[in-house]
């Protein structure tokens, strides 16, 4: 794996860590706001269903003592027989408030925070809750407007937002920083509760977006700190990667001085004794070893070159890869093959002369040797909506979609006994392919009806002008 390729995958690991950070925040964050909002309405639900039982209106306040169970309302005495009407009343089944005292409430504890009854609690619980309520006969004339718990609303604004309520198929539902619920009295008639959460509402909002400033915090601290840590996880990776272009180079070097002498020796041996098959031989495999040590040392400067763009720039490619192409035209005649080349002038990309130069030689060399006896190699340019497209095609009886897919594997061949009639080495394609990156492209091969093409397709093509 090359170091621009390390790189690459390190940005991907960046990338896929804090998406998923964001994700899972997102997720936590949706729970916590929806257990926030969920029990905002249920208490919500609970004080209007207490307002529609008491027609319209929070109950008065009474306490109870837990020792006797009598209701006792505030500064009356117990046993003043004077009140035994409202204990009757109680005992009906009257909707009275189990008042907890101020130490009670200072005990609060992870159970209160569950317990979606515990608004009840407060002595200030119906002073602080604003509300107003409309109240419509069977006829849906309006029977009564109660305001006494608001400023916020005349009558005439009630019945307004109440008949609103009325036209709305859901029953229960917001209305700006009110909840309204409409429910049908004893009598045949219909109430409306407008319980007014302003505050509530407010936190729910700050909540969010509370949730989102963390979380917008908690990403950008994740994604330096997977920069961070990621470049030192993958540095020895860096380091091997540098150290094998440094041994293919080294290697190479080294290869070429006794391929040298074994050449020179074959060639005086020849000058002495003749030609022989043995010293053809020789010759051959010294050829075949040089051409692998060459191409060996390209990939390291293709890989040397992965990251370097500061040569390229916009250039009209149309006459390299036209001059590129018709260097082959001998070799496919010699061949007995044919050699068309079919290039849009005036193509225009981010690039560099050599490297399209290079990039269309080994494509047109790769058609050249694998194009089935007496076929047409067809090298063609041209201009697809925003894209230039180089495609090099030419028939190849044995190919399959399947092999497609392997092409591009550095020294794979599709000769599985790796013959070395044709002179391949299994490195162009690779070679080809990174070229292609180098300068922004995506490089395919496809296989249909006997046919093989490697397609080259480049952004930001533009005509010149």
């Amino acid at each position: 794996m090359s170091i621009g390729e390390i790189n690459r995958l390190r940005k991907k690991f960046i990338l896929v860590s804090t998406l998923s950070f964001v994700l899972v925040m997102f997720l936590m964050g949706g729970l916590i706001y929806g257990f926030v909002l969920g029990n905002i309405r249920a208490e919500v639900r609970d004080i209007m269903e207490v307002i529609i039982q008491n027609g319209g209106e929070l109950p008065e306040i009474r306490n109870i003592d837990k020792n006797d169970n009598r209701a006792q309302s505030s500064g009356v005495d117990r046993e003043d027989p004077g009140h035994s009407g409202q204990h009757e009343k109680e005992d009906q089944g009257e909707f009275v408030f189990d008042m907890r005292s101020l130490e009670e409430q200072m005990k609060w504890g992870l159970s209160d925070f569950f317990n979606g009854d515990s608004v009840f609690s407060s002595p200030d619980f119906v002073y602080t809750t604003r509300y107003f309520s409309v109240i419509f006969d069977e006829s849906g004339a309006v029977k009564d407007v109660k305001i006494s718990h608001t400023a916020s609303a005349s009558e005439e604004q009630a019945e307004y937002y109440a008949r609103i309520a009325l036209s709305r198929f859901i029953r229960f539902g917001s209305f700006g920083s009110y909840y309204y619920q409409v429910a049908h009295t004893d009598d045949g008639g219909v109430i409306v509760v407008y319980l007014d959460r302003t505050s509530q509402t407010a936190l729910t909002m700050r909540l969010f977006f509370s949730v989102l400033i963390f979380i917008g915090i908690g990403s950008a601290a994740v994604f330096f700190i997977m920069k961070q840590l990621s470049y030192r996880i993958i540095r020895p990776e860096i380091e091997n990667a540098e150290r094998q272009k440094q041994f293919i180079t080294n290697a190479s070097h080294e290869l070429k001085t006794p391929l040298a002498v074994i050449r020179a020796n074959t060639e005086m041996m020849e000058m002495i004794s003749g030609e022989s098959e043995w010293t053809q031989s020789n010759l051959r495999q010294v050829s075949r070893m040089e051409g692998l040590i060459q191409n060996l040392v390209m990939i390291a400067r293709s890989q040397e070159q992965e990251n370097n763009r500061d040569s390229f720039s916009q250039i009209d490619i149309s006459v390299p890869v036209r001059e590129s192409a018709q260097a082959f035209d001998s070799m496919a005649s010699s061949q007995g093959k044919t050699l068309d080349i079919d290039v849009e002038d005036g193509i225009v990309i981010r690039a560099e002369d050599s490297r399209i130069r290079q990039l269309v030689s080994l494509l047109t060399d790769n058609a050249v040797k694998y194009c089935d006896d007496n076929g047409r190699i067809t090298v063609s340019l041209n201009r697809e909506k925003k894209n230039a497209v180089l495609r090099v095609s030419n028939p190849y009886a044995g190919g399959s979609a399947e092999e497609c897919k392997r092409f591009f594997e550095r020294f794979y061949r599709s000769d599985a006994s790796h013959n070395t009639d044709k002179g391949g080495y299994g490195i162009g394609l690779s070679l080809a392919e990174g070229l292609t990156r180098q300068m922004g492209g995506v490089i395919t091969a496809e296989y249909s009806d006997g046919i093989i093409a490697f397609v080259c397709r480049f952004k930001g093509a533009d005509p010149v002008t």
